[in-house]
């Protein structure tokens, strides 16, 4: 089991960062490893996802409910099916801190179905953060300046 939280300040408003997090089936264009990405709608606003990622050298699907909340600026997750994860569980928590800069928090809770040596989960969890994290952030950007060139 591994638990693990990441924040960072981001020079993006959060509505634009938002916007983009639940935008799943575009993560192929820019997280790097995912593969494929399949959205259905469910009841109470849950959102349905089937993913496919290139994971230590293997092909991982997964399934995650998530249930996203604009107001408060939180996206949150639960796992449904893996053929690699017994538990993810986690939330984007995005708070406004004016000119354009957003506060993110990551959290994220997972156990895999087979053991991980804690070094490699390590690096795994914690050294992938930061540059998944970013990626959301120049998505946002990006999509937020074609909006602007398109208007």
């Amino acid at each position: 089991m591994a638990q693990t939280e990441y924040r960072e300040v981001l020079a993006v408003d959060p509505e634009k960062l938002f916007a983009v997090i639940i935008q799943y089936d575009d993560y192929p264009q820019f997280v790097e490893g995912c593969t494929y990405a399949h959205s259905e709608p469910q009841a109470n606003g849950v959102v349905r996802v089937k993913y496919r990622v290139q994971l230590m050298s293997q092909d991982v699907t997964y399934t995650l409910d998530h249930q996203a909340n604009p107001e408060a600026g939180q996206i949150g997750w639960t796992l449904v099916e893996s053929n690699f994860f017994k538990k993810n569980t986690g939330c984007w928590a995005l708070k406004s801190l004016g000119q354009g800069k957003s506060e993110v928090i990551y959290s994220l809770d997972i156990e895999f179905k087979v053991p991980v040596p804690g070094f490699i989960l390590k690096r795994l969890i914690q050294g992938s953060l930061p540059g998944m994290v970013k990626s959301f952030e120049k998505q946002a950007n990006r999509t937020s300046s074609l909006k602007s060139l398109g208007s």
